[in-house]
């Protein structure tokens, strides 16, 4: 027995004359007992700040480092003034033509607010401070560089559409925070744009797989499965573009504004390279409303060509990808045919 047991026993039967007769002098002091650990429980916790740290990948792509702050405990309290953050860092040799070294958004008490430093030595500057709502994507210019978009929930591949399609590269990168359960969207873009509301939205894939648009429209979608890999092609009417990801790379292609005719039936061609692979070249088409059975010409002799159809729209759509030593010249396909809605055979040539 402790001593404070026998001192409460002794201090408890001292007083017993004025207490009731059938009152249980173990069960006070176990209840001083539970007390005790209640308050030493409320001294720890208050101790704890709950933070989450993440630095990401730099600018141009590089590996994310974690760092996590104190772990849960087994059961999580709720804290009034949790915060969370992310920066997003470039590394020497790899900030040529980005305006800022790091930037770092933080949200805490509904806001989210955004600071950068110019030169990693320097103090962080705020450039943004906006109402935080979770439900709805949300995006702010912040200048003719920098965008920021915040998306509900978590997600695993996001692209920005801009206003102008012609634009010099950009740099979307995002981090999900867990404490408000947004995805944080930090776009740069390499050179100084015409006004700072540069983009026009965002298509992203939450962790389901499905797409979603900022424009709140359906997106469209096709599974085409190549050779060796799995493409998705989606078109969102809202933001009229059409494009294509790799979900097993984790990453999307240039996406192409699809306000032209419907006879324009090849929506985009592009090339990259592979490195030590030489190049590949996709091309994508979607047939307008009601229209089958597309027949599709290619520049290169071993070009896969595959078809599907896009859900829940209904248009048929088609992938051609070629993959060369050297870097190719001209578009992949040179001419399509197929059967419109009233059943008459039209060609197209890009």
């Amino acid at each position: 027995m402790s001593d404070l047991e026998e001192l409460l026993r002794t201090d408890l039967r001292d007083a017993a004359d004025t207490l009731p007769a059938d009152l249980d002098v173990d069960e006070l002091l176990d209840q001083g007992h539970r007390l005790r650990r209640a308050r030493t429980g409320r001294r720890s916790l208050a101790a704890v700040a709950a933070a989450v740290v993440v630095s990401l990948a730099g600018w141009a792509g590089l590996a994310h480092r974690t760092t996590t702050g104190v772990p849960d405990p087994a059961s999580t309290p709720t804290m009034a003034n949790t915060v969370s953050f992310f920066t997003f860092d470039s590394e020497p040799g790899n900030v040529q033509g980005l305006p800022y070294a790091s930037v770092t958004a933080t949200a805490a008490d509904g806001t989210l607010t955004l600071t950068a430093r110019k030169r990693k030595t320097d103090p962080p500057v705020q450039l943004a401070s906006v109402p935080l709502n979770p439900a709805v994507a949300t995006g702010t210019p912040i200048s003719p560089r920098l965008s920021l978009w915040v998306i509900p929930g978590q997600v695993d591949w996001v692209n920005v559409e801009t206003k102008d399609p012609s634009i010099a590269s950009y740099f979307p990168r995002h981090g999900f925070i867990s404490s408000v359960g947004v995805t944080v969207v930090v776009t740069t873009a390499e050179r100084e744009q015409k006004s700072k509301d540069w983009v026009d939205g965002a298509i992203w894939r939450a962790t389901d797989g499905t797409l979603h648009s900022s424009a709140g429209t359906t997106v469209d979608t096709a599974v085409l499965s190549l050779s060796d890999t799995t493409l998705t092609v989606y078109r969102d009417p809202g933001l009229k573009v059409v494009s294509f990801f790799d979900a097993k790379e984790g990453q999307g292609f240039t996406s192409m504004r699809d306000d032209h005719p419907a006879r324009y039936v090849v929506k985009t061609q592009i090339a990259r390279e592979m490195g030590a692979d030489g190049w590949e070249q996709f091309a994508v088409g979607i047939l307008s409303d009601g229209a089958r059975d597309p027949r599709v010409t290619t520049s290169a002799k071993n070009a896969e060509v595959v078809t599907g159809t896009l859900q829940p729209g209904g248009a048929v759509v088609f992938l051609a990808r070629n993959r060369s030593a050297a870097e190719p010249k001209g578009g992949l396909i040179t001419k399509v045919t197929y059967i419109d809605a009233d059943g008459q055979t039209r060609s197209y040539r890009p």
